[in-house]
């Protein structure tokens, strides 16, 4: 109890400016100024571009061609973290013109550029990519859950809408469309799969229209992150995935795993939360990319003070850097990444080590501005070094300085929410095990199967199939179809239910079943309901049959011979069973049949099956 009292107390204070006795950034006071502090430089970014095309948006870094002349780029991310963070410091007018500003300019198809020019109005970096884009659409959702607003809520269907356009086969969705080559990008990041989740997830549960496909895309998310972009043994994520090679990006940069944590939580079908171990404990002397280092102690001011933080990358060589193109981008080396360092920070919070949390956001205010122009903004880095990427600036800019905002107020941008120390995003409670799987029809190559609905303490989200220990398929519905099997081939198959936070049920009993034998025939239909073929005659006649399992008042059996005209006949019983005899075959005639069938009272259209003379 006493411990919730101080937080609210904190809460408090941060917003109203107050302060109490304490020492170092765990005093309210200190928080609260700097916190106060770092909105000042972003009102101040933002009045810059009052006057001109993009009035409204925050200008990025504290930059300048020349005296009084600064390079008025502004950046989709950035406008973001500005918009997210005035809705932290409670100035809603100023969250909503740089929202309206970016609904303004948005593509109808959804995207927007990398950056654009703030005095003109052009595009600057040429790029659409899902990453920016998608955190608009959390910018959206965070604005419209802190005030009940959906006015914005048009803007982020289409982003999302826009992203999904890149969903590969693995259930990641890939970079987006670069003019520097011209074509798709051909790498899916997974810092941007990262940031799709939790939103897809938000959006499915507010927008009925958008549940399904919102749903089943954020499964196949999920199970990328998990399955193709996780590594397990080294517990912590990998960089992305090059879809054009089908290798993992031999790059780890940090934030994948802050953000991690944030988004999926500490916990769940990966020990996500292990991952801040990852990082802390990396002790490459100097850092390479067999041996990383992230945690960096380095000097800050003439006077020799140190301050330590997190770089962006595992490198503390110091060595040229180059782009995919061979060309020299400065030079790698120890740096510390304020941005970066603010993500683990927050990640810590949640995590529950308050101690850490705050002594991370200690470090970060040792390069806050304190005068003038630069007064409460964040450097981007501290040293400027080439992180394989880009080389990172270190004028003050506004991802650093929002995200010092976020990680003092304790707000996750990931759901929108804030933060209790030691909670994770969503529960910690699995669904029950779906039951009753059963087989509702098969061919050579593909088996149908159904099972009754799981429950979970906040909402089924979907549902994994299993062919052995391999997820053959990912659903939001309590049915699916598996395909590309092998014909007369013995399969067995499980289901297991998964809720928004990534908790994963038991599976459900386990059913095997042979596919058909490939070639003639068809073969018997066995279903929860029916057993149901064709009988062959005569090498002209067959018969068509159906036994439901609970006798059926009518059943009306629907056929085409060799892709011609649908008949449709009611079907003759004779102890239980419905015939129907389909004359002038030919050996290799192909009968494409279905039932529509009376089960106590409602009716049943079945599968459709094939048989071939």
């Amino acid at each position: 109890m006493r411990r919730k009292l101080i937080q609210v107390l904190m809460a408090i204070l941060l917003v109203l400016g107050g302060s109490v006795p304490a020492s170092g950034i765990t005093s309210a006071d200190a928080a609260s100024d700097a916190s106060n502090r770092a909105l000042t430089w972003l009102k101040a970014q933002q009045d810059a571009t009052a006057g001109y095309a993009f009035d409204g948006l925050v200008d990025s870094f504290e930059d300048f061609w020349g005296p009084g002349s600064p390079k008025q780029i502004v950046y989709t991310y950035d406008q973001a973290v500005a918009a997210i963070a005035f809705i932290v410091k409670g100035d809603r007018v100023r969250a909503e013109k740089v929202l309206n500003k970016m609904r303004d300019i948005q593509d109808p198809s959804g995207f927007w550029l990398n950056s654009y020019w703030w005095n003109n109005g052009a595009g600057e970096e040429i790029r659409k990519h899902v990453g920016p884009v998608v955190w608009m659409a959390m910018a959206a959702m965070t604005y419209e859950k802190q005030y009940n607003d959906t006015r914005y809520r048009p803007m982020a269907l289409k982003a999302l809408d826009w992203s999904l356009l890149y969903k590969k086969a693995n259930g990641g969705i890939a970079g987006g469309w670069s003019a520097w080559s011209n074509s798709d990008e051909p790498w899916s990041s997974t810092e941007h799969n990262i940031d799709i989740y939790r939103v897809l997830q938000y959006y499915a549960s507010v927008d009925a229209s958008k549940a399904a496909a919102y749903n089943s895309a954020a499964s196949g998310v999920k199970s990328f992150l998990d399955n193709y972009v996780w590594d397990d043994s080294a517990k912590r994520f990998k960089g992305g995935w090059k879809n054009d090679t089908n290798l993992i990006d031999p790059k780890l940069p940090l934030d994948v795993n802050p953000w991690g944590v944030l988004a999926l939580g500490l916990t769940g079908t990966r020990n996500y939360g292990a991952s801040l171990a990852y990082v802390e404990n990396a002790a490459g002397n100097p850092g390479t990319l067999a041996n990383p280092r992230y945690k960096q102690t380095l000097t800050y001011n003439d006077a020799g003070n140190t301050l330590s933080g997190y770089d962006f990358d595992w490198t503390g060589e110091v060595l040229p850097a180059y782009d995919d193109n061979g060309n020299q981008i400065g030079n790698t080396g120890p740096d510390v990444w304020f941005e970066g360092s603010a993500f683990m920070s927050l990640a810590y919070y949640m995590q529950g080590n308050t101690a850490k949390s705050d002594a991370i956001n200690t470090e970060i205010i040792k390069k806050q501005g304190t005068s003038g122009a630069s007064l409460g903004g964040i450097p981007y880095s501290l040293k400027g070094t080439s992180n394989s990427y880009w080389v990172m600036a270190q004028q003050n800019c506004v991802s650093s300085t929002g995200w010092l905002i976020l990680s003092l107020h304790r707000f996750n941008p990931f759901t929108g929410q804030y933060l209790t120390g030691g909670s994770n995003p969503g529960d910690t409670t699995a669904p029950t095990a779906p039951a009753s799987l059963a087989v509702t029809s098969k061919t050579d190559t593909a088996v149908s199967l159904s099972w009754s609905p799981s429950t979970d303490n906040t909402g089924v989200t979907g549902y994994y199939v299993y062919r052995g220990a391999t997820q053959a398929a990912s659903v939001t519905g309590t049915t699916a179809t598996v395909s590309g099997l092998t014909a007369g081939t013995a399969y067995t198959f499980t289901v297991k239910a998964t809720d928004a936070a990534g908790n994963l049920s038991s599976a459900s009993n386990a059913v095997t079943v042979t596919t058909n034998a490939s070639g003639g025939g068809g073969g018997e239909h066995v279903t929860a309901d029916f057993t149901a073929g064709v009988t062959k005659l005569s090498a002209t006649d067959a018969s068509i049959y159906i036994t439901p399992v609970t006798p059926a008042l009518y059943v009306d059996v629907h056929y085409k011979v060799n892709n011609g005209a649908q008949l449709n006949y009611r079907m003759t019983n004779t102890s239980g069973t419905w015939r129907q005899t389909v004359s002038g075959l030919s050996t290799g005639s192909s009968i494409e049949y279905w039932f529509t069938y009376e089960k106590s009272g409602p009716q049943y259209d079945s599968p459709h099956y094939t048989y071939v003379q």
